[in-house]
């Protein structure tokens, strides 16, 4: 039920959190049971975000943090559901494309 579920539908993902209402901080087991294979962040604050999942063991227990699957993009765009909105869904389309298969 949030804007970020919607545009990773639209983006062709599944959201492996749609059942959760609202936006949610996981801890490490939620995480792990989840089991993503990608992990959608906005850029503000990303590099942190990343340094803080790679430095957590949990994730490297998910398809995503053996991969090193994460990716940032920037929250206004991707969420705010503007003109942008089929560009931005497409933009993240290709980057978990790339994350999911990297080169």
């Amino acid at each position: 039920g949030t804007a970020a579920d919607a545009v990773i539908r639209l983006a062709g993902g599944v959201n492996v959190g749609a059942d959760l209402q609202g936006y949610k901080l996981l801890n490490t087991e939620s995480l792990v049971t989840l089991k993503p294979d990608i992990i959608l962040t906005m850029n503000q604050g990303g590099e942190d975000i990343r340094k803080a999942l790679l430095s957590d063991p949990g994730f490297s227990l998910t398809p995503a943090g053996q991969k090193k699957a994460i990716v940032e993009m920037e929250g206004e765009r991707l969420l705010g559901f503007g003109p942008r909105t089929p560009e931005a869904a497409l933009d993240l389309a290709r980057l978990m494309a790339k994350a999911e298969h990297p080169a």
